[in-house]
């Protein structure tokens, strides 16, 4: 069953695959993230260049996971607690997020219905609404049960992963626009398959880089943050 999830599943990122990870040496375990990251999001890109899915399904794809995990960060928000077991529903990151990451979230499915589909229509919605939004959805939540019943506070981390995948779902919605030279409402014509392959493959490209980079350049080890191997420091001036 963890073979199954983590496959369909980590079109969100790679909780699912952190579990398996448990217990493995760390270069093992690296290797295991890298090769995954791979794999699943070489999916998407494979069905783009045989024509089952086109640059609608990759956009809806986007759209979709930014919902998802502004729903199930909101919830892990919701019920954290400190170290002393106060809840952390009323502190100023969770509302922050709330309303910030919220109504931003809805924008690129709403904006997109508007500018992408005109261009860029659904080839295989069932595949890209249940299977890749909706099996996701589930997944990320099965993926962090852990971490809901210990109620786990939110890292810093954690909301630079959301917000870093927001980004990439906003510039999802311009890149058709722009391979098509769009300077006016006038100017947009539905793509060809070939046009569209081009801009997704670019887009799913983008996507590859950004998880690696989110999942192998950032890593918790000891209590400490590190960066490219290297340990992150924040160092405070005082006034004098």
């Amino acid at each position: 069953m963890n073979v199954v999830l983590t496959g369909l599943g980590r079109v969100l990122g790679l909780q699912l695959v952190l579990r398996l990870t448990d217990g493995m040496p760390r270069a093992a375990a690296r290797a295991l993230l890298a090769a995954t990251v791979v794999v699943v999001n070489g999916a998407p890109m494979l069905a783009v260049a045989t024509g089952a899915i086109g640059y609608g399904d990759v956009w809806l794809w986007l759209a979709l996971e930014v919902v998802t995990i502004y729903v199930w960060t909101l919830v892990r928000a919701l019920l954290s607690r400190d170290a002393d077991g106060r809840s952390r529903a009323r502190s100023f990151g969770t509302l922050f997020f709330a309303v910030h990451y919220g109504g931003f979230a809805l924008v690129p499915f709403l904006v997109g219905l508007a500018t992408v589909l005109p261009v860029a229509p659904l080839r295989s919605p069932w595949l890209t609404v249940l299977v890749l939004g909706g099996l996701g959805f589930l997944a990320a939540g099965w993926a962090g049960a852990g971490r809901l019943r210990e109620r786990r506070p939110l890292g810093i981390g954690d909301y630079v992963r959301a917000y870093a995948r927001m980004a990439l779902a906003y510039a999802a919605l311009f890149v058709p626009l722009v391979a098509q030279g769009v300077g006016s409402s006038d100017d947009v014509t539905r793509l060809t398959a070939g046009q569209e392959r081009g801009p997704a493959l670019l887009v799913l490209a983008a996507k590859l880089v950004l998880e690696l980079l989110l999942v192998l350049a950032v890593e918790r080890r000891d209590g400490r943050l590190f960066l490219l191997g290297r340990p992150v420091v924040v160092t405070v001036r005082r006034a004098s």
